[in-house]
Formats: C-alpha cells, structure tokens, sequence
C-alpha cells in the first residue's frame, strides 16, 4: 500500500512544471549554548522542478550569536563539558575522565585527553556551536567551522578591543601618558629559595608595555600600582634524612662503674619543618653509639686511722684520729656515716688546761724591674722604637690579678753612646701593653658549694628522680660563680628521691608529616594521629586508645602544602599517526603551556608563560615504508533498493539497483593516491559537473535525485592506470515490491536460516547475513540423469534494501552454504522393442477357426543399447505381444479319457467313469465351451468285479509306503493330465508314478 502511494506522490511531482526557488526562512532556532556565546540558524528548503537539474543559487542557512552574556565563575568551561559527557562511555575497554584538547589546526574537532595521560584522542568530528576556536578570542565553531566573531558578538565582524580593552577602540587611553601605557604583569614565581626541604618562593611581575607587548624598565611602571610582595612556602624535593642523637641518660649507677643510653634516631625532615622517624637504614652508616660506659670511678669510702695518744697527761684530754674518704670527682662519702674523729680521753691525774695563742702573719715583697735591651735590637736603635722592660710578677697568686713593664719611646744617640728617652709621639709603631691580666687559677678557697632546691622531676608521671641542686657562689659576695670555681670546695651531700608517682594522663601521640603530595599548586602532608597512654618507663609500652579518651578536638591528621601556583610548563601529547600510509610524511603533536590548578588539572594559559626556547617541537618528518602500487579497493555486492530514501552511498565493483527520485553518492576508494584526481566517466564519457551531478574533494561522485533512462548506467572511475565501474539501473516500483516479498518474509522472521552478524558497509552498523534459497527448477531431462538448479544468495536484509554478497562472504563466517545444483531423474532412457510376429499358432486356439500370434517385447536402453528390466519402461505404452489371426486347424473336439477300474468290492457290481474334455484339435489344450453343439460322449458305465489274477489295481500292486495317494480321488488325476505339476506328483504320488499310468498287461 505504502509503494502506491509512493508511486502517486512521484506521479504528482513529475507533472509538475516549475522553476527552482527556495521557500520562506523558518523561525530562528533554539540557542545552542545559555550563556557565554551560542549560535542559532535559519532554515530554507529549495523547491526543485524535476525538468531542472541546476539547483537553487544562495545558502541553505544562515546564522546568527545569541546569549552572549558571560557564564557565572562556577560554570564548566563548553568544551570541557562536551568532554566530560564520555566520562561514562567505555574508550578501549576502560573509563577515562576526559579533560579538553584544542587543536590549533583542527578547532573546531572535539580532541579529549584521558586524565593522568598525554594521548589526545578525537572523540567527535566537530564540536557543539558556540565552542570557542581560538584562545582569548571570540570567534566560535559553527557547523563544524571556525567563524569570526568580532567583540560585538557578530559573525564576520572587524571589530576588536584595543590594547584599552574598548570594543572598535583606537587605544585612545594610550594618549593620557604613560600611565595606561604599561602596566604590571605577573610572570610566575622565583625558583625555590631551598635545595631541599621547605623553601620560599616569590611572585614576580614585570613592567610591560601595552603597544609593543614586551618588557621596559620598572621605572616605567607606577611603582604605586605595583602587586605587594607575596610569598609562598615550597618544597623542592626531599632532604635526605640525618641522625638525630638525644642526650646522655643518667648511669645505670653512680659508681663502680655502669653504662648509659641514649637515643639516636634516623629522623626525615617534612616540608612544613616537622620531623618523623625512619627505619635506621635510611641513615648513613654506621650509626652513632647509643651505650657507653659511666662513673668508672671507684665507689667513695671511709677510712679510719689509729687513736692518737691522749692529749693531757692529767684530767681530761681527747683523742683523734684521721678520717678520711676514699672517693674520685665529686662524689662524696655519706657524712651520716662518718666514723668520729674525736672522742675524750682521761688520766688519773687531775690538772689545769693551759690558754694557747696562736699569731699569723703576712708579708709582701715588691721587686723593680729594670730595662734590658735585646742585643739583638740594638743595630735599630739609631731609629725611636718602644723599648720594654720584663713583666712583673703577677699581683697576685690566684684570683684576679695583673703584671706589668715599662714601655718607651727610645733612640740611640752616636755621638752619646747612650739610649735617649723621646716623647711617645716619636715612635710610630703601636705601643706595646704596659700591663696584662694574669691566668691564675681562681682562689678556690673563696668559693663554696650551697644546697638550692631541687632539680626538676626527670619524669612528669610513672615516677622520676630529683636531686639535691648545688650553685657555687663566693663566700664573701654569695654571688654565683661557674661550677669549676668550687672544684676543691667541699660538696654538700647530694639528697635523691623519687617524684611525680602518678599514671600518667591520655594524650594524643602525634606523628610527624609525610611528605607533600604535591611540589606545587596545593598539596596535603599526612601524618599519624593516636589516642595513648603510657603504661611504662619504656615509650614503646603504651595503651592505645578511643580518640573520645584524649582531649578534644583531635589534632589535625592533614594540612595543606605548597600551595603557590605551580609554574607554567610546556606539554605535549603523543605524536600522531604519519600524514601519509606510505612514503614521507609529517607527524603531529599537540603542544601547550600549562599550568597545574590546585585540583591538579592542567590549565592551558598564554604561551608567553613558558619560556619560547624550550618549546618542544610540534610536527616532525616521518618515513613510512615504500607506497604500494595503486589499487582501487572494490566492493563485490549487488545494491537493491526496497523502500523509498533520500540517499544511498554505493561502492564501485558491483551493481545498484535504485528507486526514482533518490540521490546517489559513489565511493571510488583508493590507496596510495590524492584523490582529488579521480576521474569519473559514464558510459564511457567523462561526467560533467553540474547542479545535480558533482565530483567531492575526496574523488566521490555525487548524483541528486536520480531519474531513469537519464541516470542509470555504468558509472567508471578512473586514477592513474586504474580503474573499477559499477552498473546502476533505475527501477520501477513495482519491480521492488517483487523483490521485496520474498526479503521480508526473512525480515520479519517468517522464515528462518543460518545467519551471522557482519557489518553493513552502507551505514556500518551491524546486520544479520543470512542465505536466500529459492525453489528447486524443473529437472533438466525426463530421464538420464539430469539436473535440477536453484538459486543461493548470500544477502543482508534492511528495512529499505537489502545487498547481495558473493558466497564466500557467507562462508566465511561458517554458514552452509545449500547446494546449487541436484542430479534428477536417474532412470535410464528405454523404450519398448518388439520382434516379428510368429505364424498363427495351432496350440493356441482361442475359438472356432481362429487362434493368435505371438512376438516378444523387451525394454530396451538406448544409452548403452542393453536390454533392462520391464520396470524401467512405461507400462502404458508398451507394444502387446500376441494378437488373433484366423486358422481353420482350431476345431473344438471331446476328448476322453480312460475308463477307470471297476469302482466296486470284489464279487459285487459297481461303475466306471471316464473324464471328458472339450479341446483343439490337434492339442491337448482345453477349448472351453466350444464343444457345446457336438455330440457328448457317455461319461459312466456299469461294472462287475471279478477279482480276477492279473486286474490292474491298486491292491494287487501296491506301492512302497513312501509313495501313496493321498486321496480318493487322484485316479483321475492321470486321466487329466494334471500329473506334470508338483502338487498333484505330492498328493497322489502313486497314481503319477510311471508304472501307475502304464496299462496292465
């Protein structure tokens, strides 16, 4: 139904006679983009009269910018989200986060890079309109091309903005001075002010000059409108890590001799200054001692002499004795276990103590010293010269004290013979020191060691020691002096105990950061973060526990780092496939200046941020192997179109079979070649370019809304010595719905076979390939071996057309393939072969004067000239084999037999019979009822038994047992001949016996 309808519509078209013009421009369509510059488009059809093959002059469409107000700070740049809309769609088997790509040569093309690669991959063959095509600039995609879009937001306008920034300005604000002229710009950052570890780095700007775009002197520049200095921590690469040694622990004792700790730890520097530990092997080795011997010095002692005698001789007197205590350094004895040193002593006698005196005194003895003269020195006294005398001696013995000399200015008179003193001025050397403080020990006796408290608890919890704390100072002033002042000064015993018994608290066990996860661009430091407490002296004995046990909030587990912005670098992408398949060609490589943003994407920004010098290369020459030879790559199918459509795209190599009205496009597809010289020939002449026919860019031909008789033929393209046609032929409608029956009964599945999925080359998606079998033809010949054909095709069924495949292409995917071809027939070519006839028959009467003839007939095979069975020739036809012929020896006659015995006992009367027969004359054969007009002869007579020697019967001649009748009546079997068959010679075997049928003698 919908065919003739079809038929209709293109009957009215053809009728119609009209001129080509365009119709009316529809509406404006809607913006492609919300914001930030889109582009919307009218439509206008061209009405085309069929007699015309020149076309409509003009543009189909025309197009225009719309909402071109800014997009908010938070909007996704366009063409990214045009990239990000494959986040979700598998690329080579994996999901990617797309990130956008511009091509410099190709804009208007959506390039994608996988984030965390540098593969550029196109995604689509052209972006969405209002997709900018040039950095910092107006122009945008439409279609698929880059238009220019002035600062006006219009298509095709001149207008810019001038180095003011004023759309069609004329850098009027250039002219007020140099104040709008140049203008700070930032240049990126200084390098990092570290080696290793945390550094800083400064931002830089530079004075540039608005018309020329290259730096001036800063002077230039209002220092006033210059960016305030700022600054940003970084962190170049990591230190390397070091030992760090804490200090000595108390002696396992005080004396005897013991050992100490302390710890040494390999310790790694993070980028915010913290520490953290490292396993030892990160250190250099060896790794610094962390035992070593302690209080060496023997243990302090008392020591006890002997009583002296007593002190008086009368009363009471006392005794003493030398007490002394053993010890090194400064460790004391206990004075709580001093032994005595005195103790009273008495005599008998009783006596009066005597008063004692005892007087000290001091001397002091001064010495001058006199000048002595180097002998050495006296060649140079003819010049002044300081001479000195020696130092005195020191002051004192010990303390503070000073010596001196005499220091003057002296000259050597000749004629004297003498030295003169000169006033100081004379002498232009440097004066020596009159005087010199002296390096005396001090005055240890004026020194003293006092108690002051007690030192600080070694542990704030789990129990530590403090001990008595003693401060040398001078027994006169009490001011405090160095310990080493009081090295021969008594020590105060020293008091220990034990302090600060309690658990000690929960408390956050904080680790030291990791390293920043980013050098630049903002990064995060981890670190460890843990709710303790310690059970023991050791720090590895510790409880841990829930972070709601310590105080709260909890420290911080991450912070930022290196934040400043990291400096602008060159990037490149993979390089592309070569330009060419074969010889010498150019590889491309997208290269950009970017610049890591604090998510860590890349952010194209102005080439002038990197430096020009280190550019990588974008294209270089690339050598493929040697070019193949020129083929032109045909597609061996057949095209049949179905259903109405606007176009069709067919390959050279086969044959199309096209509906009226539907326009054409040809592919000639080429290795090797530009195919911008292919050439295209119809039936053997060159086509002509007109507003219906065209030759594309790519070397295809193009036919719109082929008609027939006008259009079909052979289309040939032609490129160097090579060249492939295929044979169009425009259809009639009703020669299609032929063709289509049978296809859509595979289509909508009515009739199913093997199939398999291959790609349609029309549109490339995916279609059964199925086998089409016709019905078997006629066989060939009636007999001998002939053959019955059908027809196989190898097709792919579409809702519109379907194409023809050789078979080859079904056999590649495993599909059987039907045979084409069958043996029929088999019975072998024979007719019927008759002999002559015989003369008439005597023995074959078949009535009264008249008998037959008799001929053989054979079938006979004319293939191989040999006689076959009668099965292989038709019954129907085959010639007869006797016919009746006239014989006047064909008389019917009774013919008797002989009279039987006497069918009665011995001694008594009985019968005879006889049998009669009607027969031919001159045979035996019976004759049926022609004997009925003659005579009849006597069938039955009367009979006596005598018994007599010598009858001819059956009890006087019995036969062998193995040899009976079997019934009564086989006496007349003889009589009628029946005897010659084997039935009869078996039941009556002694009646068909030879000696039976004799007559008795």
């Amino acid at each position: 139904m919908h065919g003739i309808l079809f038929l209709i519509c293109i009957s009215q078209v053809l009728t119609e006679i009209r001129s080509d013009h365009w119709n009316e421009w529809s509406s404006w369509s809607e913006c492609s983009r919300t914001c930030g510059g889109g582009a919307t488009y009218q439509e206008r059809k061209c009405l085309r009269s069929s007699r015309s093959k020149e076309g409509c002059e003009g543009e189909r469409f025309k197009y225009n910018t719309c909402n071109n107000e800014p997009c908010s700070q938070e909007a996704q740049d366009f063409r990214a989200q045009q990239c990000a809309a494959y986040n979700n769609a598998t690329y080579g088997g994996s999901l990617y986060t797309w990130l956008p790509y511009t091509d410099r040569k190709s804009p208007c093309t959506l390039y994608c890079i996988p984030k965390g690669t540098r593969t550029v991959v196109r995604l689509a063959p052209k972006v969405l309109d209002g997709t900018r095509c040039k950095f910092n600039a107006f122009d945008m995609c439409i279609s698929g091309k880059c238009w220019p879009v002035g600062c006006d937001h219009k298509l095709d306008s001149p207008l810019t903005q001038d180095l003011c920034g004023v759309c069609g300005g004329n850098n009027s604000c250039l002219n007020n001075g140099t104040k709008e002229r140049y203008h700070w710009v930032d240049i990126g950052l200084t390098p990092c002010s570290a080696s290793c570890g945390v550094g800083v780095q400064h931002y830089q700007y530079r004075c540039r000059d608005r018309l020329s775009g290259n730096q001036v002197p800063e002077g230039r520049c209002a220092k006033s409108q210059k960016p305030s200095e700022k600054e940003k921590t970084c962190f170049k690469r990591q230190c390397p890590p070091v030992w760090k040694i804490f200090p000595w622990q108390a002696c396992s004792v005080n004396c005897g001799g013991g050992s100490a700790t302390r710890a040494v730890r390999c310790m790694d520097t993070l980028p915010d200054g913290r520490q953290h530990w490292l396993h030892d092997s990160f250190c250099p080795q060896p790794k610094p001692s962390t035992v070593r011997p302690c209080n060496p010095r023997m243990c302090p002692r008392w020591y006890a002499g002997e009583w002296s005698p007593c002190s008086v001789t009368c009363g009471w007197g006392e005794q003493v004795r030398e007490v002394l205590c053993r010890h090194e350094g400064d460790m004391f004895c206990d004075l709580n276990a001093q032994p005595v040193t005195r103790r009273n002593c008495t005599t008998i006698f009783s006596c009066t103590d005597p008063d004692g005196q005892q007087e000290l005194s001091f001397g002091i003895s001064h010495v001058k010293a006199d000048i002595v003269v180097d002998a050495t020195e006296t060649k140079h006294l003819d010049l002044p010269k300081y001479i000195v005398s020696d130092w005195s001696p020191c002051s004192a013995t010990c303390g503070i004290s000073v010596r001196t000399r005499y220091v003057r200015c002296q000259v050597q008179l000749q004629y004297l013979k003498q030295m003169v003193d000169l006033p100081d001025a004379e002498c232009t050397e440097p004066k020596p020191n009159l005087s010199e403080p002296c390096n005396l020990e001090p005055c240890f006796k004026d020194f003293k060691w006092i108690p002051q408290g007690l030192t600080p608890c070694s542990r704030s919890c789990l129990g530590g020691t403090q001990e008595t704390h003693l401060v040398c100072v001078h027994k006169i002033s009490n001011l405090t002096q160095p310990d080493e002042n009081c090295i021969h000064a008594e020590k105060f015993p020293i008091e220990r105990k034990v302090c600060n018994e309690i658990p000690c608290p929960q408390r956050w066990r904080i680790g030291g950061f990791g390293e920043c996860s980013r050098s630049c661009g903002g990064g995060l430091m981890n670190r460890e973060v843990k709710c303790i407490q310690q059970i023991d002296v050791s720090l590895d004995r510790v409880l841990n526990l829930p972070d709601l046990m310590c105080e709260q909030p909890a420290p911080p587990t991450s912070r930022d780092c290196n934040t400043q912005p990291c400096p602008a670098n060159w990037a490149f992408g993979h390089w592309s496939q070569c330009s060419v398949s074969c010889g010498v060609g150019i590889e491309l490589r997208p290269v950009v200046c970017q610049r890591i943003t604090q998510d860590g994407d890349p952010l194209d920004v102005d080439e002038y941020h990197c430096p020009p010098t280190e550019r990588p290369e974008a294209e270089r020459i690339c050598n493929m192997s040697a070019c193949p030879e020129l083929k032109i790559k045909e597609l061996q199918m057949k095209f049949f179109q179905m259903n109405p459509m606007d176009k069709v795209r067919l390959f050279v190599g086969g044959e199309a079979s096209i509906l009226p009205g539907t326009s054409v496009l040809i592919l000639c597809p080429v290795n090797g070649k530009d195919k911008k010289k292919i050439e295209w020939l119809k039936n053997g002449k060159p086509v002509r370019p007109s507003a219906q026919i065209a030759i594309s860019k790519r070397g295809n031909l193009r036919i719109k809304k082929v008609w027939p008789r006008t259009d079909d033929g052979k289309y040939t393209c032609v490129i160097g010595n090579k060249k492939s046609s295929i044979k169009m032929t425009i259809i009639e409608f009703m020669h299609a719905m032929q063709e289509t029956f049978l296809r859509e009964q595979y289509l909508r599945g009515y009739m199913n076979n093997d199939s398999a999925s291959h790609v349609d080359p029309y549109d490339k998606k995916v279609r059964p390939l199925q086998v089409l079998v016709s019905e078997w033809s006629p066989c060939s010949t009636t007999c001998g071996h002939g053959v019955k054909k059908r027809k196989i095709s190898c097709e792919l069924i579409a809702e519109d057309y379907f194409e023809v495949f050789p078979l080859k292409v079904c056999k590649k995917y495993g599909i059987q393939i039907p045979t084409v071809m069958e043996k029929c027939n088999f019975k072998p070519c024979t007719k019927w072969a008759a002999d002559e006839w015989s003369q008439c028959l005597n023995d074959k009467c078949l009535k009264k004067d008249y008998s037959y003839k008799v001929r053989t007939v054979k079938c006979f095979n004319e293939m191989n000239s040999s006689i076959v069975h009668d099965k292989y020739c038709h019954k129907a036809s085959k010639p007869p084999t006797q016919k009746e012929c006239k014989n006047p020896a064909c008389q019917p006659v009774w013919y008797t037999s002989e009279w039987t015995e006497c069918l009665a006992n011995c001694g008594e009367s009985g019968y005879q019979t006889r049998m009669l027969m009607c027969v031919w004359a001159g045979g035996e054969l019976p004759a049926g009822r022609n004997c009925e007009g003659l005579a009849r002869p006597v069938l039955l007579r009367p009979c006596f038994n005598h018994c007599t020697h010598g009858m001819w019967t059956s009890q006087l001649k019995p036969k062998p047992l193995e040899c009976v009748d079997e019934s009564n009546y086989c006496k007349i079997v003889p009589v009628m001949k029946l005897c010659r068959f084997k039935n009869f010679q078996t039941k009556c075997c002694h009646s068909c016996s030879s000696k039976a049928q004799d007559p008795p003698s």
